[in-house]
């Protein structure tokens, strides 16, 4: 593994304010299978994958092929919300990426969205390349909070796990940070700051744009830096 840095950015909430059009695709979806999908319960399931979402909302076991389905169609109602302009980018993100870069980092996106969200979501942040991995629910068997996600993209961008940190907003993203054994760094753009210390975050920034590319590099030189807040 090489000795260089990694940053690992979840993608809903860390770079994109994306919450609202994760909800009202939900809340569609509901609608038109006659289930509605309440605000209660995408606060239970914030973070997650839609295969671990749609068995607790239905309140039963659902074969794959429906699980599927129904994941679909509440990704094609999402991405249509993105192209009608239903998402933020969080500001500074262009200038991040490419301070880290600059500064030796190696970037890469690990989301528990589909491949085409997030290739989307990239698009709109015109940061198509800035990216050395990219890392999709496709992409691995289990989702956050196991450390699955995490460890994939440290493995393709060749960078030692005690030398990544990772980006999160969720409860689920944090603890599958500290599983990987990496600096889980929280933005409080969605959970608040105390549930999030609780599930191990050493570091805290309202939100992304707030990060400073050389403090958090630090922390990253040696290994013994990962403990600290």
């Amino acid at each position: 593994m090489s000795q260089a840095a990694g940053v690992i950015f979840d993608m809903d909430g860390v770079l994109v304010d994306s919450a609202e059009a994760h909800r009202r695709a939900w809340e569609q979806l509901g609608n038109e299978i006659g289930v509605p999908f309440t605000a209660e319960m995408f606060r239970r399931t914030f973070g997650q994958r839609n295969a671990s979402i749609i068995p607790m909302w239905l309140e039963r076991d659902v074969d794959a092929d429906r699980v599927a389905a129904l994941g679909n169609r509440k990704e094609e109602i999402y991405r249509a919300l993105v192209r009608s302009g239903d998402v933020r980018i969080y500001r500074r993100i262009p200038d991040l990426l490419a301070e880290l870069r600059v500064a030796g980092a190696r970037l890469a996106v690990a989301s528990s969205g589909p491949r085409a969200n997030v290739d989307l979501l990239i698009e709109i942040m015109r940061a198509n390349g800035m990216f050395d991995a990219v890392v999709a629910s496709e992409d691995v068997v289990h989702g956050k909070p196991h450390p699955e996600p995490f460890a994939t993209a440290a493995r393709r961008f060749d960078v030692d796990a005690r030398r990544c940190a990772v980006i999160e907003d969720s409860v689920h993203g944090i603890e599958a940070a500290k599983r990987a054994g990496m600096l889980a760094v929280a933005v409080l753009t969605s959970t608040p700051r105390p549930t999030l210390a609780a599930a191990g975050a050493d570091l805290f920034a309202a939100e992304v744009g707030e990060i400073e590319p050389d403090v958090l590099l630090k922390q990253l030189q040696t290994a013994d830096g990962l403990g600290g807040c």
